[in-house]
């Protein structure tokens, strides 16, 4: 039988990362008193001598550091790449960053022998895939669980469904003894820190033992690839623990990124549908808006002066400022196991092909969603890779979604080789299917629904069709259900007072806020009505009595109930009533 050995050092986070800080600030091979001298700076001089060689033991348990003589723990070591990675992503607090790392360091480094940061072990057995993997089929594992599991497969020579079994009879039974020569595997720091940084978690609200599990949003992420970790070492091809980071991130990077821009009619719900079939977390996305003064530097990024230091020390360093494409980007290469969203409303209300300049060449994607080309940009390469010289590409675990309205179409044209890169979806405008279509428009007894319906045939059948009327129809989502409330004097004193901090007896006050409120729609529909959609043929829609905006806004909002539709022609208002019960006192004012 082998033997199974674990660091039996410090699992404190200040301290692991404070090695990993020393080295990496290093970036060289590194003497041991050196190291030595660095640490007690960084936490304190007061424990033993020996224990400062000890507290690198984690560090090199998972790789992230190794010894120039792996028989000798006096000696030099180094930072590996996967440690810088850590490194970085533990100093920008970077979670998602961090549990890719500890994923790939499970999936790469041998635990049970050869392994830096405890030399003298020689097990086939793997310690922390072990863990993970019975706490996946028993639903939790206590520390003494483990070491009851281990000391079964490794000193008794049991198997791993028998000694689960065991483990599951015991909290049957409520009858679980430790053997005494088990005892040495319960203090398992390795599993301990892999708690402390959030990969693990330690189930709440019970009582006893702590019972560890895997993170909730660690499992949701990686769990396929959890259930795949190797716990015996005899089954990996990996021998090496320094990990290949890129080629490990490529072979991981999920798949599937595309270019997709969402066009419709105003408020038919584009962004809507980003919100919620594509993502709605902030954490996984970059958002900007293009208008016609955006620019390049403002999407991908910009030399600034930045001020460094105080008083006589200040200086004035000219430093990279990322915009928000290079940031998004960043975030998807260094998080190949997860989605990210590139979202650019309004699209074609600037010049999207000059804000794109040279990234437009990575919008070509592969099957995988990865660019097929790539180009050279010194200030991204160095931003994402400190390396000037890397090539830039769009991975595929990146989505870039646009919207634009078709109505401003001609704002700035979108040209074919630019429309070409993108999967063009059109948005339905499908006022049935939006939440708030049976809603009255304010005291009146016409819907949403019936009100969208019947403008938006008009628009079509309008004289108006020579001008793309059917861009200029009023989306499902124009208006929000807020817009369509009606408030007043008597029934909402109250709740005005409250929500805008009034006095309630402050008639005059609450009176000027209710008109406001009420005049949302007018100002909001009827306004584009007369300027925009109708602009050309306004006695299509509207009373032929009317000569100006002031006019038609005045009266809709004067009136009251069914008569605030007296401002559209007599065909308009009959449609807008027809099967009402109303039908016939519209003209009542």
């Amino acid at each position: 039988m082998g033997k199974i050995v674990m660091p039996k050092n410090s699992a404190l986070l200040h301290e692991v990362e404070s090695v990993l800080k020393i080295y990496y600030e290093a970036n060289d091979w590194l003497h041991n008193s050196v190291y030595k001298e660095r640490l007690k700076e960084l936490i304190g001089p007061d424990q033993y001598s020996s224990s400062y060689t000890k507290k690198a033991q984690i560090t090199s348990y998972f790789g992230f550091t190794v010894w120039e003589d792996i028989n000798n723990p006096q000696s030099k070591r180094r930072i590996t790449e996967s440690g810088k990675a850590i490194y970085e992503a533990i100093r920008d607090n970077n979670k998602n960053r961090i549990q890719e790392i500890l994923m790939q360091s499970l999936e790469t480094v041998k635990f049970g022998r050869e392994n830096y940061g405890s030399p003298e072990s020689d097990s086939d057995v793997e310690p922390p895939n072990l863990y993970i993997r019975a706490i996946l089929d028993l639903e939790y594992l206590t520390y003494r669980e483990f070491a009851y599991l281990l000391w079964k497969l490794e000193d008794v020579g049991g198997n791993y469904t028998d000694s689960l079994q065991e483990i599951r009879r015991m909290r049957t039974e409520n009858s679980f003894v430790l053997d005494e020569e088990a005892s040495k595997y319960a203090d398992c720091k390795p599993i301990m820190v892999l708690v402390r940084w959030g990969f693990l978690a330690e189930q709440e609200n019970v009582a006893g033992p702590k019972r560890i599990i895997v993170e909730p949003t660690v499992l949701e992420q990686y769990e396929k690839r959890l259930r795949n970790l190797k716990v015996y070492n005899i089954d990996k091809d990996v021998s090496d623990p320094i990990i290949d980071r890129d080629r490990t991130m490529e072979i991981n990077r999920l798949t599937g990124g595309n270019n997709i821009l969402l066009y419709g009619v105003p408020g038919s719900g584009k962004s809507h549908e980003i919100k919620t079939k594509y993502c709605n977390d902030f954490n996984l996305m970059e958002r900007v808006v293009f208008h016609p003064d955006y620019m390049n530097t403002d999407f991908v990024g910009q030399i600034l002066p930045t001020v460094k230091g105080e008083g006589e020390e200040k200086e004035i360093t000219y430093d990279f400022t990322p915009g928000p494409f290079t940031r998004v980007l960043k975030k998807a290469i260094e998080n190949p196991g997860s989605h990210y969203y590139l979202v650019i409303e309004e699209i074609n209300r600037g010049n999207a092909p000059a804000i794109f300049g040279e990234i437009f060449q990575l919008l070509d994607r592969d099957d995988d969603g990865k660019s097929s080309y790539e180009i050279t940009n010194y200030n991204i390469a160095n931003e994402i890779f400190n390396e000037k010289e890397r090539p830039i590409y769009i991975p595929s675990n990146l989505h870039i979604l646009a919207t634009m309205n078709t109505a401003d179409q001609n704002v700035f044209t979108l040209d074919t080789a630019f429309q070409r890169r993108w999967n063009m979806k059109m948005i339905e405008n499908d006022v049935t299917k939006a939440e708030h279509a049976d809603i009255k428009i304010l005291d009146t007894n016409v819907t949403w629904k019936k009100f969208n319906t019947t403008i938006n045939n008009q628009i079509i059948t309008s004289s108006a069709s020579t001008l793309s009327s059917e861009d200029k129809r009023l989306g499902a989502y124009f208006v929000t259900k807020n817009v369509l409330q009606y408030y007043s004097i008597t029934e909402n004193r109250e709740e005005i007072s409250e929500k805008y901090k009034v006095d309630s007896s402050d008639t005059e006050r609450i009176n000027r806020i209710i008109q406001d409120l009420n005049s949302r729609f007018g100002d909001k529909v009827i306004k584009y009505l007369w300027d925009d959609a109708f602009k050309f043929s306004r006695e299509d829609l509207f009373d032929s009595s009317y000569k100006s905006l002031e006019k038609v806004l005045d009266d809709f909002n004067r009136y009251t109930a069914d008569a605030r539709f007296n401002i559209f022609n007599q065909d308009i208002r009959e449609d807008l009533f027809l099967d009402s019960s109303t039908e016939g006192n519209i003209n009542e004012q």
